[in-house]
């Protein structure tokens, strides 16, 4: 079934990648009625279960009630959760909250009311990073989903299960991401409006941001690894620029046989000094470790 509101949101993107996890799962529920308070583990794989508690009077749909009555229905599986504003799947009913496992670790990642715990968000959100690709035309929608996928056809047929009993469709997750460039500009002389107008090439941006994650972390199911970045036609080398970087503004990492990047957001939502940061200057490629490299978002640096 195809949502309008969901496809346009997804249209938004034209770098994607696509990554492997064992399943998670929202396990051993326990309901507070008195409190409004459900309490469950959530579980990946065979890490140690992090016990999450979600307040329901602190979410906002069910704030939006205004004290009326609202029905739980928890998937016997454990894949998540809605809050109905009544008997579910009836006419009449609507769904005012919901968590699948993802939205779950996305949302606490946020902050948003209501979700207690779960204060290892970015190691449950760490993935191994299969492939990484772009929609050179177009967006990731038609790139990825509308069309058949040749890597994503691949990985489905060749990954092995991750946990006992899941199956790999279940362990591959689609990462669309929309690119959000931030130019900054020195000028040592008089400039003019179209200096200023922040014009830019988005696809080339997208098309270079893919050769540098590409060669840095070389995903098995990319054919072309780009062991000659940053040089390239159709990426920045060349066009102006003095020095350049990538960093993934959400909480979650990917790793593969040559190495981990990982991911931070603040709250806001603005990118957090948690995350690794790949940096080009000339023909030089350095990537900058967060905590390591430069301090974390709390100001800690490992020890030397």
């Amino acid at each position: 079934m195809r949502i309008p509101a969901v496809e346009a949101m997804l249209r938004t993107s034209d770098f994607y990648m696509i990554g492997g996890r064992a399943q998670a799962r929202m396990l051993d529920p326990q309901f507070n009625l008195d409190e409004n308070v459900i309490e469950f583990n959530f579980v990946v794989g065979d890490r140690p279960p992090s016990r999450v508690r979600i307040a329901l009077q602190e979410l906002p749909g069910v704030i939006d009630l205004r004290g009326k009555d609202f029905l739980i229905e928890f998937d016997d599986a454990g894949s998540g959760f809605r809050v109905w504003d009544g008997p579910p799947h009836e006419n009449g009913s609507d769904v005012v909250e919901w968590f699948t496992t993802e939205k779950l670790l996305w949302d606490r990642s946020r902050a948003r009311p209501g979700i207690h715990g779960l204060n290892d968000v970015r190691e449950l959100a760490t993935y191994d990073l299969l492939y990484v690709g772009i929609a050179k035309k177009g967006d990731s929608f038609d790139r990825l989903l509308a069309r058949g996928h040749k890597a994503r056809q691949e990985i489905l047929a060749n990954e092995p299960q991750r946990y006992p009993g899941a199956r790999v469709s279940d362990e591959t997750f689609l990462f669309l991401f929309e690119t959000d460039p931030l130019i900054m500009q020195t000028f040592e002389h008089e400039f003019d409006e179209l200096e200023l107008s922040g014009d830019y090439d988005a696809k080339r941006i997208v098309s270079d941001a893919e050769k540098a994650f590409v060669s840095l972390l070389k995903p098995e199911y990319n054919v072309e690894k780009f062991a000659n970045y940053p040089k390239g036609r159709d990426g920045l080398y060349g066009t102006g620029f003095r020095r350049y970087g990538y960093v993934i503004g959400e909480q979650m990492a990917f790793n593969t046989a040559h190495g981990t990047v990982r991911g931070g957001v603040r709250p806001d939502g603005m990118i957090s000094n948690d995350a690794d940061a790949i940096f080009v200057e000339g023909e030089t490629v350095t990537f900058f470790r967060s905590g390591v490299d430069f301090p974390t978002e709390d100001g800690s640096l490992a020890e030397p």
